[in-house]
């Protein structure tokens, strides 16, 4: 029998579910032997809708799994998995859908949100669950589901995050984890458990969630019709793992006094910390980390990298590549040329929560050109972030460096402008894909290779690239956040009056 020195993980994010293979033992421990990615549609039947197949989420493991080398599958000692957060997916006794995953974008429960927030109170959600009121989260749309789809739930037996459903798929058992939990706005993070007035208010009891383990358990292990699929040995572990977030900030090897910054569709920023904050501002969400006692307090945007691509693709018409704009814009210096951007192309999220907010170009004249265009998207989304550090500062957390992953840190430019506007060091390590990574260590740990996954993270995971904000950055950095700030301030009640949208 090959030797069991392998864990096979799947990342399932909003489009592609991507399909690893990591290390366990020896020099390359946590290195990736073998990876590949399938996409899979969202579906979007009416304005506002988002759903998504929840088989097709297994189809695309499976084929994920089948382009990975079949020597190496055969040395798989467990999977660890994980998700994007926040959807559900009703499912009968069996596991089998009952209907479509209304995944996390999902805005069609607005209604079902106001209600929840009128019989519970939007600071109690807030101080109980940790999470701002908002239609991402399961409970809104599971009341959505309720009074829609009735039918749907009287024959569910369990709701489902997309990681539980893909664990059903691997084990044949139901089970969740806190870090999932704590994102349904449903779940008490001081007490650890179901919050009995919001599933009352959402019409919906602990039991129909499955049972909850820590994120680093294997509890089950995977069935013949699985492991068959996927090529796996019989004998492997089914390992939890946790939501995409406290994934990446586990691979990123993120612990106190550093900030996470990933930056791809979106950006979020998140920070570790040993418990809930005494001083926890009504704009910031702390759900559970997958590090035991841990808490995560987040923020983010909801455009970011999406912005550059629609630069490229409607206003370009694809005609340039990413290190193309990044030459462009780099021949700009900090501050655009007195170009200010807001890149809130799809709302704010982060410190303002303002969904009718838009994207805006103040300060456009002839002179300016595509090189600062580009430059003013870049800059725009750092001083955002800059906004969302402020707000964590203003908690007394403290930030002493950033560390930068997902697909916008392979961009120098862009660390250089993060750095510049955040006034920190930016760091980027040498697996950007770190949610891949921080599903492999828990799943390690819940076989007995990993038994500290953040000791682990940051030997496997170290830093290799670093951008410091230069000499006289600070003054400019200034400005450049002076002028975006005085830019909102002005627009902001047009935003909330809803004269722009």
């Amino acid at each position: 029998m090959a030797a069991a020195d392998l864990v096979l993980t799947f990342d399932l994010g909003t489009t592609a579910c991507k399909a690893s293979l990591f290390a366990l033992d020896g020099p390359r421990a946590g290195e990736v032997a073998a990876q590949a990615s399938v996409e899979y549609p969202t579906h979007y039947p009416a304005p506002g809708w988002a759903e998504q197949d929840a088989a097709s989420w297994w189809d695309a493991a499976v084929a994920g799994a089948r382009h990975l080398p079949e020597d190496l599958r055969r040395r798989v000692a467990a999977v660890g998995l994980s998700s994007h957060r926040g959807g559900v997916v009703p499912v009968d006794g069996a596991g089998r859908p009952l209907a479509r995953c209304l995944v996390w974008m999902d805005r069609r429960s607005t209604g079902e949100l106001e209600a929840l927030v009128a019989a519970l109170g939007r600071d109690r959600i807030h101080a109980t669950t940790g999470l701002v009121p908002d239609g991402e989260f399961t409970a809104s749309k599971i009341a959505w589901l309720r009074r829609h789809a009735p039918d749907v739930v009287r024959a569910a037996r369990w709701y489902l995050q997309p990681r539980d459903y893909l664990y059903f798929r691997l084990t044949g058992e139901p089970a969740t984890d806190y870090t999932l939990a704590s994102r349904t706005m449903l779940f008490d993070i001081h007490r650890r458990a179901w919050w009995p007035d919001a599933c009352a208010a959402a019409g919906v009891g602990p039991e129909s969630f499955p049972p909850l383990y820590r994120s680093a358990e294997a509890p089950f292990g995977v069935t013949p019709a699985a492991a068959a699929e996927l090529g796996i040995p019989l004998q492997a572990r089914g390992a939890l793992g946790a939501g995409d977030r406290p994934c990446e900030v586990l691979g990123a090897g993120v612990a106190a006094g550093r900030l996470m910054m990933s930056t791809g569709t979106t950006t979020n920023v998140s920070a570790p910390a040993s418990g809930v904050p005494d001083r926890l501002d009504r704009r910031v969400m702390c759900s559970l980390h997958c590090v035991d006692g841990a808490v995560l307090l987040e923020q983010g945007l909801s455009a970011a990298g999406s912005i550059l691509r629609w630069l490229r693709d409607r206003l370009l018409g694809g005609t340039l590549d990413y290190a193309r704009l990044d030459g462009l814009a780099a021949g700009v210096p900090l501050g655009s040329d007195g170009l200010v951007f807001l890149p809130f192309m799809m709302g704010a999220r982060a410190t303002r929560w303002e969904p009718r907010a838009r994207g805006v170009w103040f300060g456009l004249t002839e002179a300016h050109g595509l090189d600062a265009l580009t430059r003013s998207v870049m800059e725009g989304v750092a001083c955002e972030v800059r906004a969302c550090l402020d707000l964590l500062e203003g908690m007394r957390v403290r930030v002493d460096e950033v560390v930068a992953v997902g697909g916008g840190a392979s961009s120098r430019l862009w660390n250089d402008i993060f750095a510049a506007v955040l006034a920190r060091p930016v760091r980027v390590p040498r697996q950007t894909d770190a949610a891949s990574l921080g599903a492999a260590l828990l799943a390690g740990c819940a076989v007995g290779r990993w038994p500290r996954p953040v000791d682990a993270a940051r030997d496997i995971n170290r830093i290799a690239a670093s951008f410091e904000p230069e000499r006289g950055a600070a003054a400019s950095g200034a400005r450049v956040r002076a002028a975006y700030e005085a830019v909102y301030e002005a627009l902001e009640p047009l935003f909330h009056d809803g004269a722009l949208s």
